[in-house]
């Protein structure tokens, strides 16, 4: 397994990292909460030190899952990364509260008002507050890396979130900070008023964005570590979704253009090329595409989320490949072939 440092802290983590969001339930059909802890510690027992994790995933739900997890085991041995400033109430959504983000319950659904408003607010008592019960579900002293849901919350000066934070990181109850879902010029913002050590945003073979809008030019020019959420585009790249699968209410790829039997079908013969590629590295396809981003960048961590131990084992073993610049060319070729490359 390789490792990459957060930021300029001491803190190492394993460059793939153990996603939680499906732990927790919320949109993706439910979830089984002794699978779930069984998966965190497969993930550990194979060289995987660095679990993500945020209250918004099933309402408080994954956190407490990650706690009881990891509990007993040795702190410091384990890289736990949060998030905060997202934030739920079974109101309807307060006014002059950050700002909406969508209405929810707990199965996932999010067209009606079942449970919860959700919304965005970086202020900070709220941001501290989120933080202290972060840390109370999760039953640990600090944190390791907390990170900014969604760095858009327009009622709230970035000055006043990131001194927040800064403020916890002294007194020891974070150690590193990071941003999400954020611009370029949201970076900028952030990193000119404290210190920006990570930013999370989804990133794949299939979904490259950050490569086009600046975002991972400037996090290498920053030396700022990058967080890869969905490298795997939510199971499409693991080369085994059925494209006759029905996904179950509350499941966010059910009536999802990307999971269409169509889209499916493209996908999956792409992957089959791709695999004489992976071949190479003694990878299969799922475990090359994390490998695939983990290689785009020297600071790069892939957040591979996984429902069973046998996927969090499968998910480790490509912690130790580098894809050469010549086999990423050879990718870009195929997929471009298929139609799947967006340039």
């Amino acid at each position: 397994m390789q490792y990459r440092q957060i930021g300029s802290t001491d803190i190492n983590a394993s460059v793939i990292a153990l996603g939680t969001w499906a732990l927790g339930g919320w949109m993706w059909g439910g979830a089984d909460d002794s699978v779930a802890f069984n998966t965190i510690r497969a993930a550990l027992d194979a060289g995987i030190n660095a679990i993500d994790t945020a209250p918004i995933y099933g309402f408080g739900r994954s956190e407490t899952i990650v706690g009881k997890a990891i509990r007993g085991l040795r702190r410091d041995s384990i890289i736990v990364a949060s998030k905060c400033g997202l934030s739920w109430s079974t109101q309807p959504f307060p006014a002059n509260v950050g700002e909406f983000h969508c209405y929810a319950d707990e199965d996932g659904r999010t067209e009606t008002l079942e449970k919860y408003a959700v919304y965005r607010c970086l202020r900070p008592d709220v941001v501290r507050r989120g933080v202290e019960d972060s840390l109370r579900r999760l039953g640990v002293d600090y944190i390791d890396l907390m990170q900014v849901h969604h760095a858009s919350d327009r009622t709230t000066p970035v000055s006043d979130t990131m001194g927040v934070l800064e403020d916890m990181r002294r007194e020891g109850k974070i150690r590193a900070i990071g941003v999400s879902n954020a611009s370029t010029s949201q970076l900028e913002e952030f990193s000119a008023c404290g210190i920006l050590d990570a930013d999370q945003e989804r990133f794949s073979m299939l979904d490259r964005r950050v490569e086009r809008n600046g975002v991972l030019d400037f996090c290498r020019d920053n030396k700022t570590t990058f967080l890869a959420y969905s490298p795997l585009e939510n199971g499409l790249l693991t080369g085994k979704m059925n494209p006759d699968r029905e996904y179950r209410r509350g499941d966010l790829r059910k009536n999802k253009e990307a999971f269409s039997k169509e889209n499916v079908i493209r996908v999956n013969k792409a992957l089959g090329a791709i695999g004489d590629v992976a071949k190479r590295y003694r990878l299969n396809v799922g475990q090359f595409a994390a490998a695939w981003v983990a290689s785009r960048y020297e600071k790069t961590v892939a957040l591979c989320g996984a429902r069973t131990p046998e996927q969090a084992i499968s998910n480790a073993l490509a912690g130790d490949a580098i894809i050469s610049s010549d086999d990423c060319e050879e990718v870009d070729a195929i997929l471009r072939d298929f139609g799947l490359l967006n340039e």
